[in-house]
Order: C-alpha cells, then sequence, then structure tokens
C-alpha cells in the first residue's frame, strides 16, 4: 500500500510539474493588413512597435488579409484590420476581438452589426468640431463655408451645417448627382468667395478631380481646406489629418487597453492628429496664415478645455 501510495504521489506530482510547465498561450496581436500601400505599412510598423514597447511578450503578428486564413487564431486573440478591405474580411468573424483602422466612418458603419464589446475602431476622419476649429484658427475672417460632396457623406455635411453658427460660420452646400456635375456644384457653392471645405468622399474628391476642384476654387479667390498633407501639396491652404502613425499608435493603445482586461471602447475618431499649411497658396489669395504648430497648439487647447 506504501509503494501504491508513493507512486500516486510521484504521477501527481509530474503532472503539476507538467501543468506548470506548459501555461496557456498568451493572446496575440494580428495586425492584418488591407494590401502593401505604404500607409498600410507605416501603420502596421507604428502599431507594432507601440505594443511591444508596453508589453515585450505579447507576440505581435503581420499578415495581409490574404494570408490570414494560413494562421491558426486562438479565442483571445486581438486583431486590428489596417485598412477598410481588412475589415471588412474580418467582421465575419464576429467572435474575434477586432480592432479597425485607417478607413473612414462611413465605411465602419457599412459592416455587419458586431457583437457587444468585440468590435471598435479609429475612424480616419477627423470629428466636425476639429475642422470647424481649424477654419476658425487659421481663417478668422472668413465666415461662408461651401461643401460640394456626394449621398455618401451626407451625415458629415449635417454635421457641419448644425455646428457652424455657434461659431458664427454659414454653410452652403451642393450635392454632386448624376444630374450635378462636380463643376456645376462647384460654380452654385462659390458664387460668393468661401472657404471650400473638401470632405473625404472619394466619389466626388479624387485624384481625378483634385486638380479642377482647386483650379476652379482658386479662381473664385476661394480657400481650399484638404484632408490630407496631399491635398495641402497640390494647393489647398490647409488640412488637419491624422497620419498612418498615429492612427496605428492609437490602435495599439486599444489593445494594449484590452489585453489589460478593458473592455472594447466605442468607435471613435482619432485622438492623435497633425495640421499642414501650403502658405504660397495663402499669400497668393492675400491670406496670412499662422504656422501649423501655432494652428495645431490652438485646437489642442480648444479641445482640453472642452
Amino acid at each position: 500500500m506504501k509503494r501504491t501510495g508513493a507512486r500516486l504521489l510521484r504521477a501527481l506530482v509530474m503532472l503539476l510539474c507538467c501543468m506548470a510547465g506548459s501555461p496557456m498561450a498568451a493572446p496575440s496581436v494580428y495586425l492584418v493588413l488591407s494590401g502593401e500601400a505604404d500607409a498600410y505599412q507605416r501603420t502596421a510598423q507604428t502599431a507594432a512597435d507601440t505594443l511591444q514597447a508596453s508589453l515585450p511578450d505579447v507576440e505581435t503578428i503581420r499578415t495581409d488579409i490574404d494570408a490570414l486564413d494560413t494562421q491558426t487564431l486562438q479565442a483571445d486573440d486581438i486583431l486590428i484590420a489596417i485598412g477598410t478591405r481588412a475589415a471588412q474580411v474580418l467582421s465575419q468573424r464576429p467572435d474575434q476581438r477586432l480592432i479597425c483602422s485607417l478607413l473612414t466612418e462611413q465605411s465602419y458603419s457599412a459592416l455587419p452589426p458586431a457583437v457587444a464589446g468585440q468590435r471598435t475602431a479609429v475612424f480616419i476622419d477627423q470629428p466636425v468640431a476639429r475642422q470647424l476649429a481649424l477654419i476658425r484658427a487659421g481663417l478668422p475672417e472668413w465666415s461662408r463655408i461651401a461643401i460640394v460632396h456626394g449621398a455618401d457623406s451626407r451625415d458629415f455635411v449635417k454635421a457641419i451645417h448644425a455646428a457652424a453658427p455657434a461659431l458664427g460660420l454659414t454653410t452652403s452646400t451642393a450635392a454632386v448627382t448624376s444630374n450635378q456635375t462636380l463643376y456645376n456644384a462647384l460654380q452654385t457653392v462659390l458664387t460668393t468667395p468661401s472657404v471650400l471645405l473638401a470632405v473625404p468622399d472619394p466619389k466626388v474628391f479624387n485624384n481625378f478631380t483634385i486638380q479642377n476642384v482647386l483650379l476652379t476654387a482658386y479662381r473664385h479667390r476661394s480657400p481650399v481646406i484638404g484632408f490630407s498633407p496631399a491635398y495641402v501639396r497640390a494647393g489647398a491652404v490647409m488640412a488637419v489629418y491624422s497620419s498612418p502613425e498615429q492612427m496605428g499608435q492609437q490602435a495599439a493603445e486599444i489593445a494594449l487597453q484590452s489585453l489589460r482586461g478593458a473592455p472594447l471602447p466605442e468607435a471613435t475618431h482619432p485622438r492623435y492628429f497633425s495640421v499642414s499649411v501650403n502658405p504660397h497658396v495663402a499669400r497668393s489669395l492675400a491670406i496670412e496664415l499662422p504656422d501649423a504648430a501655432t494652428l495645431e497648439a490652438q485646437i489642442r487647447r480648444q479641445e482640453g478645455a472642452r
């Protein structure tokens, strides 16, 4: 009996040792890119760096959306979708924690419904209040905003229209439809020189239309507010935007909070942002524009006061 008891004890000790030596794998974070574009790569790199700096023991795996099926996912792994296509595909996995980045609010709202607490996003579009704050800070003598838009950006335009009066601003809008061309819409809203606010609507503002939009506005002596540094380089007087690095940082911070036990927050606009200005175009329109750092600081002060 003693020998039997000793054998059982030794077996129990060995079992406990094996269990102690084989702990459950910690959750991994998958950075899932929509493609090979530079913006996706930069977002993923910053997200990986942020995660590793705070939790070096957490495995971060970068993969293309087309290669994800070759990965063995655990139930508690976190997916960070970088770009719209990755978000669309990964939203078909409702039981996996998903953080969407580098996509518009419109694209996110078109995804299928999510399980509560399992999905969130950092939109690439800037909040309405921030865009209006940029106009007020950079162009304080201008009070009229002109907007041309498509069907996909109607909600954004409504939000601008609702928020503008509190800042002493008025809006003039025209929709681009099958019967209303972009050129005609621009002519409608720029009858009086106005600040033309470009909206992130790819059916209206894209690589094929940017030059015509900027030239038409310039002929009407109307400054253009863009939504990317590319627009500023092309001729917009200024823009507020979030860089891929800023988007990657915020997505990683949300993942870190979730790894530490916090629930995924509601989808949100970006916390981090930058301002670009084109002083040469501004001067050609007789506009004295503050520098980018001054504008950024003023907007941050206003947001901090709210």
